[in-house]
């Protein structure tokens, strides 16, 4: 079964936007930054194995990193200053992988947009579907949605759509791009 892809760009770009903290936290020498930085990373990879992304072995690999201070046989550093160092050796990388990730389904997501507000230009412009505030706003992205499907100059569209994203992110974005105004 295909997952939402408007849902995973939103959580990959919410984990990148706590990254900063993360960094800071080593900044500002944090005694709880490792833990900080493998919560971020387990949650990532988390939803890497959700969504069958293969990279998710690359970010275990860096995690790996993590733990090798922890059976490191030097005694002249201590395992907390080892595991700092493996950290912020990592830091970068980690947010690397996690953006690499994302852009392909951001760029995914944005030309879907684009779509639908093409589709919904046209529709608006031909007059042919109309809002009715006593209905519910779930029924109008429906009714938008089936003119779509069934009008041969937008039907090729709608078929592009339903190729990239499942029914439930189509839906989104109509409502999203929707300007009741229009209609």
């Amino acid at each position: 079964m295909k997952k939402s892809t408007l849902n995973l760009v939103s959580v990959l770009k919410n984990n990148l936007l706590e990254f900063p903290k993360i960094t800071r936290s080593l900044e500002n020498k944090d005694p709880f930054f490792v833990e900080k930085l493998s919560a971020w990373i387990q949650k990532n990879e988390e939803i890497f194995s959700t969504y069958t992304i293969s990279e998710v072995s690359e970010l275990s690999g860096l995690y790996s990193k993590l733990l090798i201070p922890r059976f490191s046989d030097t005694k002249n550093i201590s395992f907390k200053k080892a595991q700092l160092k493996a950290a912020s050796e990592i830091l970068y990388d980690l947010q690397s992988l996690v953006l690499t990730v994302l852009k392909p389904f951001e760029l995914k997501v944005e030309e879907c947009r684009e779509l639908v507000k093409q589709i919904l230009l046209i529709i608006s412009q031909a007059q042919v579907v109309k809002y009715d505030a006593n209905l519910p706003f779930e029924n109008f992205v429906d009714t938008i949605w089936k003119f779509t499907m069934s009008n041969e100059q937008l039907k090729a569209g709608a078929i592009k759509l339903k190729t990239m994203l499942i029914m439930s992110d189509i839906q989104m974005l109509i409502a999203e791009e929707i300007n009741l105004e229009d209609f």
